[in-house]
């Protein structure tokens, strides 16, 4: 199934930045996340806008080197562009922006701005035909396509760990993933605060977001194994991969990683390896739905479980919804329990958690409509661009 069976002119790029301040700021092993942001890029053609969102958490000045990447870097080469095909889009703006993102010593930023473009285009190209992504993902408008999916709670610890636990309980969650990669005595307390909400029945995951060496990460296995964390997510800093597979080796601990590389080139190596058993693409960084796509079908053929990364908006999440509705190989999707009005209040109908499991739009494209009273509210900047301005 083509993503279109018409040809589609991109007319106009929207990009929008949004902020959200949190009262309380959420650590990690690299810093503190003080507000939510989120850049949207919409994408109009042929009389149908498509919606993306690009990765801005860190640094804090993110959003305005990513309006720039945008405007002055993507709409000239996208606007009065053949949108139909975002495979093809996305391959002919990677092959202009990406050689001067490795010059810029910036490949992360310049393919989180294209994953923004290509999320887009995915979701304009499903409401133009009138059905779910899903389907156009899938390859086939007869193909099954899952409606009901399961999730796990992110975003615990080391604060508010048995708080948010309890939330994760009451909704339903039977997976919980914590924030680990501090010192010991703090990654201890955050495994026994826990487990001692949970019990032994829900499965624990744990993310050191690159904090370790390959010494101190072979200790803190031993240490995630007797609380039963089910698998330990960048546990090395730099995320080599030649150290990864030497952690395998040295511990039984499953290992995740994905949310920091980009290019189907690089998926291709750790989806290959025996070291990853789950592969983690982030939608709003590493590529978008069209690498999501291609990952997903590795994966597999690889027998490598999926579970996208995702610590973004409600356009994250749908998109990750559309992937993981179309492809079985997607075994959990995250959600993060800690507030984020970005996700939660950014829709006219807001997502549905049932059970701990997330429910798929079943509308065109992603199947969901921007909220103006969000946008109202959380919008600080905006900036449009049409045909007309190259």
């Amino acid at each position: 199934m083509s993503p279109s069976s018409s040809g589609l002119i991109a007319e106009r790029m929207r990009v929008r930045v949004l902020s959200a301040p949190l009262a309380d700021a959420v650590p990690m092993s690299f810093g503190r996340l003080a507000n939510r942001q989120v850049c949207l890029v919409e994408v109009e053609a042929g009389g149908v806008t498509g919606v993306g969102e690009s990765w801005v958490n860190y640094p804090a000045w993110a959003p305005t080197e990513r309006v720039a990447t945008l405007c002055e870097g993507i709409a000239p080469l996208l606007l009065g562009m053949e949108v139909s095909d975002p495979v093809e889009v996305q391959q002919r703006l990677s092959s202009e922006l990406v050689p001067l993102g490795r010059q810029w010593g910036a490949v992360g930023p310049v393919w989180q701005a294209i994953s923004a473009v290509d999320l887009a285009l995915w979701d304009l190209c499903g409401k133009a035909a009138d059905v779910p992504t899903a389907r156009l993902l899938a390859g086939s408008d007869q193909a099954a396509v899952r409606g009901r999916l399961p999730a796990y709670a992110s975003g615990v610890g080391p604060t508010l760990v048995t708080q948010l636990c309890e939330k994760a309980t009451a909704a339903g969650f039977s997976a919980v993933k914590l924030k680990v990669g501090f010192d010991e005595a703090t990654d201890r307390a955050t495994l026994a605060a826990a487990r001692g909400s949970l019990g032994r029945t829900d499965l624990l995951f744990a993310d050191a977001n690159q904090a370790w060496d390959l010494e101190t990460a072979t200790r803190r296995c031993d240490l995630l194994a007797e609380h039963d964390v089910a698998w330990l997510e960048e546990p090395i800093a730099g995320d080599d991969l030649g150290l990864l597979e030497k952690l395998a080796m040295d511990s039984a601990m499953p290992l995740a990683t994905g949310e920091n590389l980009y290019g189907m080139e690089t998926f291709r190596r750790y989806v290959d390896s025996p070291a990853v058993q789950v592969i983690q693409p982030d939608l709003a960084k590493a590529g978008g739905l069209t690498l999501g796509r291609e990952v997903a079908a590795l994966a597999s053929r690889a027998d490598t479980a999926v579970a996208p990364h995702c610590y973004s908006s409600g356009v994250g999440v749908v998109a990750m919804l559309q992937l993981a509705s179309a492809f079985e190989t997607v075994r959990w999707l995250e959600l993060d329990v800690r507030d984020n009005p970005l996700r939660t209040d950014l829709f006219v109908d807001p997502l549905r958690l049932v059970e701990g499991h997330l429910l798929a739009p079943d509308g065109p494209g992603f199947g969901v409509e921007l909220s103006p009273d969000a946008l109202g509210r959380f919008q600080i900047h905006m900036e449009e661009r049409t045909t007309h301005d190259f």
